[in-house]
């Protein structure tokens, strides 16, 4: 688990993503402290593309209801398919302490400013993992259509024009996980020597 007020490096080194969480709340302020982390994320040209819909632990249980009826067809049943669907995200969110969505304002049909704009939310998302796991919360990022879907729009109160980047889900951490790193950083790197280039 990690300690309250990890430095910087600790966190980035010792996060991980978690999917079981032990049903302890995320307090209210704590979750408003993580939006505000969010903000501080780069931003091209200052676009602040982001917008938050904040579930407090009080509300999880709506989540999971809205989830299970955008997995019912038509005729209001829920498939063998749609049912475990439904209970693996319910071991998921039934046990959390809150979940923060991040949504996108899309502005106009500009591909730079699109991309640019995602990539500030994504860096968004990654403040909340760090900012949270720094108090000690565990975070898992989702980008799961069973979270974000057409038919949680109205959920997630995304408004016309907003594209859903991702769920947050937080909470304590029901165990600790080790870290996973296939490849070294040298394996993936490319030093550039200035006589390389002739300057």
């Amino acid at each position: 688990m990690a300690p309250a007020m990890l430095d910087v490096h600790s966190a980035i080194r010792s996060r991980r993503s978690h999917k079981r969480f032990t049903g302890v709340p995320v307090a209210d302020r704590v979750l408003a402290e993580l939006v505000e982390l969010a903000t501080w994320a780069p931003n091209h040209r200052y676009t602040e593309p982001w917008r938050f819909t904040v579930v407090p632990h009080r509300a999880l249980a709506d989540l999971l209801a809205a989830i299970e009826a955008a997995q019912r067809g038509a005729d209001g049943t829920l498939d063998a398919r749609g049912r475990a669907q439904v209970d693996k995200i319910a071991e998921i969110v039934r046990p959390a302490g809150g979940a923060i969505a991040v949504r996108r304002a899309v502005i106009g049909d500009d591909p730079v400013r699109d991309r640019e704009d995602y990539a500030a939310c994504a860096c968004a998302i990654q403040n909340i993992h760090l900012g949270a796991w720094a108090l000690g919360i565990a975070s898992y990022w989702t980008t799961s259509e069973v979270f974000l879907g057409a038919a949680l729009r109205g959920f997630w109160h995304a408004a016309p024009g907003e594209e859903l980047v991702g769920a947050v889900i937080l909470g304590t951490a029901a165990a600790e996980l080790k870290g996973v790193r296939y490849r070294r950083p040298e394996e993936v790197s490319v030093w550039v020597d200035v006589a390389e280039i002739g300057l």
